[in-house]
């Protein structure tokens, strides 16, 4: 008994340390609007700093800054995308996610303060999702509504604001899903295209301006699974006390 859970105990921390690549995909719509605003969806998509940063599943809020001087492009979709920057605005596209560790249990994932930041240092916070109401859905879809990944995903994938998990103020985002293998090509497009409340929204990408947001991450074994382990109890209670 004691080998089974000493080993169940090494399962749920190894999958409590996985990485994820993170990226974002910004579409070049040379909007005239308000940061967060709805810039629309013409245009070609840039990835900005493709799968630069990784994300730890260990319940921590950890910080992402995407740099619009420095960071490279790499073109994703659209006739126009030319790994270049051909204009000084367009909108946040996406949040790519690449399952890079082959991590193949069920991710809770948290999005808190996505903040652009123009050459002078004024920060925008457009993504606090304060005010709204618990699963709402607002400026991302669920993870598997875009066509160009939901093949990655197990079916029955979630995304809503939450109201109880926040890194600051009391609400952040939540999405839930799952890789259907261990392949390191499975990636998650978590798009903003035409969302319900906050589609589309316009950041700044003129030199010496960023875009910054906190993500959390959560990958525990499904309940099957630690039922077998005897670990039911002693997981939902390490995610009780990280919550």
């Amino acid at each position: 008994m004691r080998k089974t859970l000493l080993l169940g105990l090494l399962a749920v921390s190894a999958a409590s340390q996985a990485q994820l690549a993170v990226s974002i995909g910004v579409r070049e719509t040379n909007s005239t609007g308000a940061i967060g605003s709805n810039g629309g969806s013409a245009n070609g998509i840039e990835f900005v700093n493709l799968d630069g940063q990784s994300l730890t599943t260990d319940g921590t809020w950890q910080l992402f800054t995407f740099n619009f001087q420095t960071d490279p492009l790499t073109p994703f979709a659209g006739t126009t995308a030319n790994g270049t920057w051909d204009f000084n605005s367009g909108v946040l596209e996406h949040i790519r996610i690449r399952n890079i560790n082959g991590e193949t249990n069920p991710i809770t994932m948290w999005i808190d303060d996505v903040t652009s930041t123009d050459a002078l240092g004024i920060s925008t916070n457009f993504g606090s999702f304060e005010g709204f109401g618990n699963n709402q859905e607002v400026m991302f879809q669920e993870p598997s509504f875009s066509g160009s990944t939901v093949g990655n995903l197990v079916a029955g994938s979630t995304a809503g604001v939450d109201n109880t998990v926040a890194f600051s103020g009391s609400a952040s985002y939540r999405t839930n899903f799952q890789f259907i293998d261990n392949s390191a090509t499975r990636w998650v497009r978590l798009t903003t295209s035409n969302t319900p409340t906050l589609p589309n929204p316009v950041i700044t990408t003129a030199p010496g301006t960023t875009l910054t947001f906190r993500l959390r991450a959560e990958a525990v074994p499904e309940p099957a699974t630690l039922a077998v382990l005897g670990l039911g109890a002693l997981a939902l209670r390490r995610r009780r006390k990280s919550a």
